[in-house]
């Protein structure tokens, strides 16, 4: 792909992504994801009123939620593998057992149990699957050089026997030895990975109205600027020139000054991962950067962009379904105002009494005041009768 076609490229798709924020801006979708997270956890009033004590949050969407979650994502499924020609049965057998083997010991549940979660809140869920292969530079431990030196000594021991001729010409023990490699890529992963991915994080062609019209998709990444410069998977060129652009969300901060400076200080790269499912290609580049990080290449994937989305309840024509909760904050609001009015009246008509203030000494008025039950209150005034000392205040209902 030529410099000026990358560079296009590049521009259209920062665009895109632009105008898809913009997009959400306008819905409101990231408030309302937020204003239905606080509803789950409980924060149900403005913030301005959570201190007061009198405001009842009865959290139905709290329970709603964790009713729901377990009957759908509680177990490990069975995946049942059949095969189409009965030739590969023992073949399907073993796909079953390996699959079945896969999900329980790299724990896939617990991704796929958090994006229920979003399902079921948000109204969708996002899981990344694939495979992902690691290779990291180590150095040899001397045992292994010496396995090295050994299968090394071998090979030249064999050739002089074979071509004695050529004897003289081989390398000496400290020639080979010098040569050894001091370091070696070893594989630290080669497995699948399942992946929950934040909503918010997720940025899809506002035109599309499910996965399957859908042009393209990306994925956010928030990474320390240290980490994106090192990542040899990037192009020097471009890497080396990244700039800060993104900060920590306030409120994940901590209320210590000492942290949210240490937080705070640290640089922050924004990073996309670009899918491009109308050309089938897949690029990676940061927020602020003139070029690519990773230039487009074919999918990697065979099946195609990495994203499963979860759907809960769909609305037509619109991309994002609906959750549980929307269709009850209303009723959750109505529940919380009500209990909270029923509190206030039981404030606004506790029982008062009235008292002759000389018929009680001090500690006739401590004992008045007293929970105690069974108190013994003294009374000083014995020209009036007990009935006349203290009596309860009238109330008028309303």
């Amino acid at each position: 792909m030529a410099r000026k076609t990358r560079l296009e490229l590049h521009e259209q798709y920062a665009r895109r992504l632009e105008r898809t924020r913009r997009w959400r801006d306008e819905q409101g979708y990231d408030r309302s994801w937020w204003r239905l997270i606080d509803l789950y956890r409980g924060r149900h009033w403005p913030q301005s009123t959570r201190s007061r004590s009198d405001l009842i949050a009865v959290n139905l969407a709290f329970s709603t939620i964790n009713v729901i979650a377990p009957s759908v994502s509680v177990n490990h499924p069975k995946v049942v593998v059949s095969a189409n020609d009965e030739a590969n049965s023992d073949r399907a057998a073993f796909v079953e057992a390996v699959v079945n083997h896969l999900w329980r010991h790299h724990d896939f549940r617990k991704p796929f149990r958090r994006s229920i979660k979003d399902f079921l809140i948000f109204g969708h869920g996002w899981i990344k699957v694939g495979w992902r292969f690691l290779e990291q530079e180590t150095s040899l431990a001397e045992a292994e050089r010496d396995l090295l030196m050994q299968e090394a000594m071998q090979e030249v021991d064999e050739f002089a026997l074979e071509t004695p001729n050529l004897a003289g010409a081989l390398p000496t023990d400290e020639e080979i030895n010098a040569n050894l490699p001091e370091t070696a890529m070893m594989i630290i992963e080669d497995q699948p990975f399942v992946e929950r991915v934040s909503p918010f994080n997720m940025y899809v062609d506002p035109e599309a109205t499910c996965m399957d019209d859908a042009t393209w998709v990306a994925q956010k990444i928030i990474r320390p600027l240290e980490d994106a410069q090192r990542d040899e998977r990037y192009k020097p060129s471009v890497r080396k020139r990244l700039d800060a652009d993104a900060g920590v969300n306030p409120m994940y901060i901590s209320p210590y000054e000492e942290e949210k400076i240490r937080v705070l200080d640290e640089d922050r790269v924004t990073i996309w991962e670009f899918y491009d499912i109308a050309r089938n290609t897949m690029s990676v580049f940061s927020e602020n950067s003139d070029g690519f990080l990773i230039d487009p290449v074919p999918m990697p994937y065979a099946y195609g962009q990495p994203f499963v989305m979860i759907r809960n309840y769909d609305i037509p024509d619109l991309f994002y379904p609906m959750g549980d909760l929307e269709s009850i904050e209303s009723l959750q609001l109505e529940l919380d105002k009500t209990r909270s009015q029923l509190m206030n009246d039981r404030k606004r008509y506790a029982r008062k009494y009235l008292y002759h203030e000389r018929s009680f000494g001090p500690a006739g008025r401590e004992a008045l005041e007293s929970d105690d039950d069974g108190r013994l209150v003294p009374v000083l005034d014995e020209n009036k009768s007990l009935s006349e000392v203290v009596i309860p205040m009238p109330q008028t209902p309303i």
